[in-house]
């Protein structure tokens, strides 16, 4: 593999880099850039949403507003990777972090949507000052990354269980689902998540538990929604949003783009997706970020075996991500019309390889095995006091041992 380090047009102006790369797409174009963008966006459609329309359902919206909350997520995530990877030359991957959609199935049971709104502004600005202000690496460190990953463990704990106890419901499905995922991860294929979706599909087909619906191809009406503001959304929302963001998706968003040897803009991703969410945050925007679950199919080698060239790919994921932004309303229908097995059994497989990761960091370090152990428990047990939730706690908890046994084997080294 080529060790050079890529910097793309990360030495022109915004103008200049931009114009240039929109020139030379013509000459960079390749088919199997333009079907890796695509892919993203269908592997997007399945997993990712599926957990969103399970935060919808949790939290009783309207079916406008999910609409809306979709569409501002998709436009968001289409415009990230778009205009930064026709800035910087380099597949950029824009997406919101599902792992935060995940927790607002319980936020949305005791917290208002305006509530989230609220903290999706709160998240947003907080992003940007990081971003303008270079201290992404320095916030890293205030909080043991182990903890923060027990955390999110324990967020997605449930979302773990509800692949089986779903299948306890429907275990032909279930088998199904799972059966072909792990074998598409064995087989290595690209997206075994899509893979198992339409097995799913084909056997509530068969079971004739589904029927497809009729579709409204007219392009969606955004819903405004005024954000309020509230100290138990700042620190059970807010908070938690903020560091999922930051550690799940811009963290491994970043190492990922300096493991194929791309120079990564680390502040100017971070201050752009902030800006984004702040722009969308109104309308449900669930926050912009780099992607790190589906970026993978964009920036490998099997997309474009030119690093120079595969910006082409940021390019295509970021267009298809804005044509399905226009028209959300048919996933919507489409959604509503699956059993709810098949919804909670594809959500939980999205999110297991993320589960698995958390885990394994989560307990990394033998130092963090107590803290880690006790955040994950306290997050997943969903304890609340204040009208705070569990993973504040969770977090609370998880520091007060770290800092307690800190002390401790200080204490007995003097």
């Amino acid at each position: 593999m080529n060790s050079e380090i890529e910097s793309g047009t990360s030495n022109l102006s915004s103008a200049k880099a931009i114009i240039q790369n929109i020139r030379n797409l013509p000459k960079a174009f390749t088919w199997t850039a333009l079907f890796s963008g695509i892919l993203i966006v269908f592997v997007s459609t399945t997993g990712p949403i599926a957990i969103l329309y399970q935060a919808a359902e949790a939290g009783e919206l309207p079916v406008e507003t999910t609409n809306s909350w979709l569409f501002a997520v998709f436009l968001g995530s289409g415009l990230f990777g778009l205009l930064l990877s026709l800035r910087f030359g380099i597949p950029i991957v824009g997406s919101w972090a599902a792992t935060t959609t995940a927790l607002l199935v319980t936020g949305l049971v005791d917290h208002k949507f305006s509530d989230v709104i609220g903290a999706y502004f709160g998240a947003s600005i907080l992003l940007i000052l990081v971003g303008l202000t270079g201290v992404f690496n320095r916030i890293m460190q205030v909080i043991p990354h182990s903890i923060i990953m027990a955390m999110l463990a324990g967020v997605l704990f449930m979302f773990g269980l509800k692949i089986f106890t779903s299948s306890r419901v429907n275990p032909l499905l279930g088998l199904a689902m799972i059966a072909v995922y792990f074998l598409g991860r064995a087989l290595k294929w690209r997206a075994p998540v899509l893979v198992s979706f339409f097995a799913g599909l084909f056997v509530v087909l068969l079971q004739k538990k589904t029927d497809f619906p009729t579709l409204n191809f007219s392009p969606v009406q955004s819903v405004w929604t005024n954000p309020t503001f509230s100290i138990g959304a700042f620190f059970t929302l807010t908070i938690p949003i903020f560091l999922m963001v930051m550690t799940t998706q811009n963290a491994p968003g970043i190492a990922l783009l300096k493991a194929v040897n791309y120079h990564a803009p680390v502040n100017q991703l971070v201050h752009f997706g902030g800006a984004l969410s702040l722009l969308g945050a109104g309308f449900g925007g669930a926050g912009v970020n780099l992607s790190a679950m589906t970026a993978t199919i964009a920036i490998s080698p099997d997309s474009d075996p030119n690093p120079k060239t595969r910006y082409v790919a940021g390019v295509s994921a970021g267009i298809a991500y804005c044509i399905a932004a226009l028209f959300a309303g048919i996933f919507s229908a489409l959604y509503g019309a699956f059993p709810i097995e098949l919804t909670a059994i594809l959500a939980g497989l999205a999110l297991l390889p993320v589960i698995t990761n958390s885990l394994v960091e989560a307990l990394e370090q033998r130092k963090f095995h107590d803290s880690a152990v006790v955040t994950f428990l306290v997050t997943a047990s969903g304890v609340s006091g204040l009208s705070i939730g569990s993973p504040f706690w969770g977090l609370l908890a998880g520091l007060a041992i770290y800092r307690f046994n800190e002390i401790r084997e200080s204490r007995q080294d003097h």
